[in-house]
């Protein structure tokens, strides 16, 4: 597929697919926010996903459109956590053989839950570019089909229904603030948003160390970056050489990029839990951080953001709110 191809008509057909495996999540206003930043914002809630992150609509749309063969051959992947879930949730559901490759990094607390999934998973190297590569090896060995985290046209339509659903729930949205990390997320909401709103702004938010979008668009070609271990886990880590979607896709379509600390990320998630009753990891809570300490950055009067990833250990969490 062309990334041409990635339009609105593919993101709709989306849509479609994933009904039955990924809930239309609610767009729910943010009163702290909303006074705070003297505009209204509204909290993307994908939390509510039943894998705890908006993943789950990629790996949705991915299995969905695999042919029977390729069902019964089963699927791998790499993943920092929640694509790794959702491929392990979906998989489980359609009965599919599935097996995740992951780093060293990952918490104990995602591998532990995409094991409960039914799951194989395959822990190897200290990075992402490790895991991605056994990945494909198991694949190639086993002629099962590999699903990208982030670089497949499925999985980049899947992502883009969550700007469906905030234009339909709010037409009024003018900015929307999204994670940004291999680009999967960012890809399919720009892709969405700005076929039915080109005035649109979309900001990503990446992590200050070991963004790779951010570093590739800033060099006008992909390059690697070390991967540190963070709060946010899901955040950095490198992007393929042989990148053949999200890279231009979010060079062309994203507005803006913010770079926020780890500090700031930790504040973000301790606010949520205080201020909005909402459970996020870290990398769900790059959105709030922007919100909270970058509030001086363009934005429009009707602030969408997405909140997604709730794949956290409580106690580390709780830890972080101790005064």
């Amino acid at each position: 597929m062309l990334v041409e191809d990635i339009n609105l008509d593919l993101i709709r057909q989306a849509a479609i697919a994933i009904e039955s495996l990924a809930c239309r999540t609610p767009l729910k206003k943010s009163i702290n926010l909303s006074k705070l930043l003297q505009k209204n914002v509204y909290l993307k809630m994908e939390t509510m996903q039943d894998t705890g992150a908006f993943k789950l609509r990629g790996a949705a749309n991915v299995m969905m459109h695999l042919s029977a063969t390729q069902k019964a051959s089963g699927v791998v992947t790499a993943s920092t956590g929640n694509h790794g879930r959702a491929v392990a949730y979906v998989a489980n559901t359609l009965g599919i053989k599935a097996i995740v490759c992951m780093s060293t990094l990952v918490p104990a607390n995602k591998i532990a839950a995409i094991e409960q999934l039914g799951a194989e998973v395959v822990i190897c190297g200290d990075n992402q570019d490790i895991a991605t590569e056994k990945a494909l090896q198991i694949a190639k060995a086993r002629q099962m089909h590999f699903i990208s985290p982030f670089d497949d046209p499925y999985v980049i339509a899947g992502q883009g229904t969550i700007a469906l659903e905030i234009l339909q729930q709010r037409p009024q949205i003018d900015t929307i603030v999204t994670q940004l990390s291999g680009g999967g997320l960012a890809s399919g909401i720009a892709v969405a948003a700005k076929a039915l709103q080109p005035g649109i702004k979309i900001i990503g938010v990446s992590l200050e160390h070991g963004a790779a979008m951010y570093e590739s668009i800033k060099a006008g070609k992909i390059v690697n970056v070390q991967e540190q271990p963070s709060v946010a886990d899901a955040l950095p880590g490198p992007i393929p050489a042989d990148n053949r979607y999200t890279f231009d896709i979010c060079r062309r379509l994203i507005d803006e990029i913010v770079l926020v600390s780890e500090a700031q990320i930790i504040d973000a998630m301790c606010y949520s839990l205080s201020r909005e009753k909402l459970v996020l990891e870290g990398g769900g809570a790059a959105t709030m951080a922007m919100l909270l300490h970058h509030s001086q950055i363009e934005m429009g009067e009707n602030i969408a953001i997405i909140c997604s990833g709730d794949n956290i250990d409580i106690k580390q969490l709780l830890a972080y709110n101790q005064p």
